[in-house]
């Protein structure tokens, strides 16, 4: 894999690392949780799939829990994600093909705000894992979005409620609600979780096998 550090949000920059060949093969773009990098098992999965289907991933690695972060207002937040999504994007662009994002929790955000910003993102296919459903951006972006969508919650997850995911209808979006699972898509027993993390991956591969 490679790595390189990214010009993201004016004074701060953004780590990403690639596995595959973005000029040969399906692109996909990563982008993780607050607290929930790349390596957590959700994501690490991910891209293990993903790479066995023949895929080239980029993930991205951005540094939020920091007071810098956590302590601006939130429209300055926003605009950090927004900043730095749409670097990452530009550079996969110039990369390879992107027909894939997949979003972890404020990552959903990063997917919101490419698809109302300038980025042509709506083509691509979306995987949105604990999408943040309680900001409007994001139920919206879910719903309006016309290419092919996956949600996934947990079912006992309070930041991304499973009944507004439930209620979110529209052709070619498929939901995966996980029972009893928490924002990390967990449960207290791990052989329980891994099942969980079974049937999450299997719904990932049919998504993907349908694409």
């Amino acid at each position: 894999m490679n790595e390189l550090q990214l010009e993201g949000y004016p004074g701060s920059s953004v780590r990403v690392v690639v596995a595959g060949e973005p000029k040969r093969q399906p692109l996909a773009l990563i982008f993780p949780g607050l607290r929930y990098s790349p390596a957590r098992p959700l994501l690490h999965y991910t891209r293990k799939l993903l790479r066995f289907r023949g895929w080239a991933v980029v993930e991205t690695w951005y540094a939020y829990d920091t007071p810098d972060f956590l302590e601006a207002s939130e429209a300055e937040r926003l605009d950090r994600v927004a900043a730095d999504a749409r670097m990452v994007w530009d550079w996969a662009r110039r990369q390879g093909a992107v027909r894939l994002l997949v979003g972890k929790s404020i990552g959903t955000l990063a997917i919101a705000a490419l698809l109302r910003g300038r980025a042509p993102a709506g083509g691509a296919a979306k995987v949105w894992l604990t999408p943040l459903l309680r900001q409007d951006d994001v139920l919206e972006a879910i719903r309006e979005d016309a290419a092919p969508g996956l949600v996934v919650v947990g079912g006992a997850d309070q930041a991304t409620p499973p009944e507004l995911a439930e209620r979110l209808e529209r052709p070619g979006l498929h939901t995966l609600v996980l029972k009893g699972a928490n924002h990390g898509l967990e449960v207290d027993d791990p052989l329980r979780t891994l099942e969980l993390m079974r049937d999450y991956l299997e719904a990932l591969d049919a998504f993907l096998e349908a694409l």
